[in-house]
């Protein structure tokens, strides 16, 4: 058996366990879409994320929440055709991890080509529905670039040529499910699909805290910068936020946000959108808000921004700027995804109480692989 036979075989038995395991916590608690593998071994430096696309006949949160208890209630029954059905709903994302070498493009493609072909086999989803990109270690320009670098078309060939022999080609477009809520992602045009799955936790907790507001007769208003497609947005809508203001550079995922919240029932025009740099709406903003999501990227040099943005450079600045317009007793949830951040209380103003939550954000499926951490910063009293 060559090497690449070999780590084929190796990505099958991994993943098939993985997927055991996951799609058992998965199906009791309602997840559609999961991390199933992160490098889980060295020489096989892929992420792998599954997606389990709504059917076209399921159109609000209440039918999506009826249709998947009844897809689990068929499957723990063991309903003959129930797995099957949902394999067909089923799509897989790969990201290939920038290796630290060089390595050749034909080679490169015979072996994405080996290791979708391996996936295809052992979850039983037709190639058609597998889509390839590298992702980069530090990600330059925009936090949600289309592909456009060498190694996102180098990707982009050998998953071609991995998908020759796969039937006609598929939307790899959908809607899916989470927390009662409906998301449309796209696994193909960008590198991110429009729903980052490690923050399933957190988009849970900004929910859970405008609900418990709105029962405790408390109005909540919410400010969501580095909005993207507004998935915290829309978390926060759903439970009860009065008022919510998001922000974001690109139009492209304003107009995302804006197709999140109808899918959701919720009309647009109802709240505010904000087209721009959030450091510069920080400076200029005199509203007060209970609830601030600051998930800015790790780095992006976007032409749309006054100056260029470095988390680790720059993220005290942002948070200070943040707590500024937080009301008495309001909350930022703070989080990044950056390697070699190192969070320091002592550049924060005086007063302010940090505590990292990062645990309580982090679900089975990113448990091995962090991909986040996450800070809760509030003003003194």
């Amino acid at each position: 058996m060559d090497k690449t036979a070999e780590q084929a075989q190796m990505l099958k038995n991994r993943v098939a366990k993985n997927h055991k395991l996951l799609r058992k916590w998965a199906r009791k608690n309602s997840v559609t879409c999961f991390r199933l593998y992160d490098r889980d071994i060295p020489e096989i430096p892929l992420a792998i994320d599954l997606y389990e696309f709504l059917p076209d006949d399921v159109s609000t949160p209440e039918e999506a929440q009826d249709f998947i208890n009844s897809q689990a209630a068929a499957e723990s029954a063991n309903t003959p055709g129930a797995a099957s059905r949902r394999l067909e709903r089923t799509w897989l994302k790969v990201f290939l991890y920038e290796r630290p070498y060089e390595k050749p493009e034909e080679e490169e493609r015979e072996w994405l080509g080996a290791m979708t072909d391996a996936l295809a086999e052992c979850l039983g989803i037709d190639k058609g529905r597998i889509a390839a990109k590298t992702r980069l270690h530090e990600k330059g320009g925009s936090q949600y670039a289309k592909e456009n670098s060498a190694q996102d078309k180098k990707a982009a060939k050998a998953q071609e040529a991995a998908a020759q022999k796969a039937p006609q080609a598929q939307e790899a477009r959908g809607r899916v499910f989470e927390n009662g809520s409906i998301f449309f992602v796209d696994l193909e045009s960008y590198l991110d699909t429009g729903l980052f799955l490690d923050m399933r936790p957190a988009r849970a907790m900004i929910k859970e805290k405008c609900s418990d507001r709105e029962k405790g007769g408390l109005k909540t208003r919410v400010l969501n910068l580095f909005c993207y497609t507004s998935s915290f947005s829309v978390a926060a809508a759903s439970g009860g936020a009065d008022f919510i203001q998001s922000v974001d550079l690109s139009n492209t995922y304003l107009n995302w946000s804006k197709k999140n919240f109808s899918l959701n029932g919720f009309d647009p025009e109802n709240f505010e959108w904000t087209k721009g740099d959030a450091m510069a709406f920080l400076d200029k903003a005199a509203s007060r808000f209970d609830i601030i999501i600051l998930d800015p990227p790790t780095f992006s040099n976007s032409k749309s921004a006054a100056n260029d943005l470095d988390i680790n450079r720059d993220w005290a600045k942002l948070c200070s700027a943040c707590l500024r317009l937080l009301d008495k007793g309001g909350a930022l949830y703070f989080s990044t995804n950056s390697q070699r951040f190192k969070f320091d209380s002592g550049l924060l103003p005086p007063g302010v109480r940090s505590q990292e939550i990062t645990e309580r954000t982090i679900d089975p499926d990113f448990k091995t692989k962090k991909s986040h951490r996450m800070w809760l910063l509030q003003n003194a009293d």
